[in-house]
């Protein structure tokens, strides 16, 4: 199991459903491809996503949400290197209150938390309809000349 460091350590392992485990939530991180949306379903805990980049390459990660959700689901993101240091994080400049990180990535492995701060806490809320917490990731890279 790898070492967590400072920031990524605690930032991740308190926003996982509130659990105090001992795994490391790297282990657990869903990979994202460029060019290939990623559904995700916002509630109590996180999505942790990763990716890796061969080369330095210009990144845009943005989340959609259906328009009709778009006020009980605002998907917030931070944007880690591997050593857990926070690299960007966003809340609200997409469109409908979605995220959206455009940046200029050396090569290297990169982590993106995914959360929303006024998620249902509980999977029984009756508030909390599973449409109403769908969301999307878009990954776009494109690799930087040399």
């Amino acid at each position: 199991m790898r070492p967590l460091s400072g920031v990524l350590a605690v930032t991740l392992l308190l926003a996982l459903s509130g659990c105090a485990s001992p795994y490391d939530p790297r282990d657990r991180a869903i990979e994202l491809s460029p060019g290939q949306p990623h559904q995700g379903l916002l509630g109590p805990g996180t999505d942790i996503y990763v990716f890796t980049l061969d080369k330095p390459s210009d990144v845009v990660l943005e989340s959609r949400v259906a328009i009709a959700s778009s006020m009980t689901v605002t998907p917030n993101a931070v944007l880690y290197d591997a050593e857990g240091n926070v690299v960007r994080r966003d809340w609200r400049s997409g469109d409908w209150e979605n995220f959206r990180i455009a940046t200029t990535l050396p090569a290297g492995t990169w982590y993106l938390h995914v959360y929303d701060d006024q998620a249902c806490f509980s999977m029984m809320d009756d508030d909390c309809m599973e449409g109403d917490r769908n969301y999307e990731i878009l990954f776009e890279v494109t690799e930087l000349p040399h």
